[in-house]
């Protein structure tokens, strides 16, 4: 996002979390872009990526939809959300 809010150009903001690492990294024949025959790892967000207050609305990893999975911090939250309460000493 703050790439975008310095003044780089939208796509190239995307291509600098996408496709040019997959670049560096010698991966580009597998991920960083949506072509047939690629491993098919996606994110739709609820609008722009590169805002903060935009969520990711569904992530398939491989082709397979992952989002409904707990994340750690959704464990942590159940773990302590309903904790008894401290006895006061």
């Amino acid at each position: 996002g703050n790439s975008v809010a310095y003044g780089q150009n939208w796509d190239n903001a995307l291509k600098s979390v996408t496709l040019w690492p997959a670049e560096i990294f010698g991966v580009s024949d597998r991920v960083g872009s949506l072509q047939p025959g690629r491993e098919a790892n996606v994110v739709v967000w609820s609008g722009d990526p590169f805002e903060f207050t935009t969520r990711a609305e569904h992530v398939w990893v491989r082709g397979v939809e992952r989002l409904n999975e707990k994340t750690r911090q959704d464990l942590l939250t159940d773990r302590y959300l309903n904790l008894p309460p401290r006895a006061i000493r």
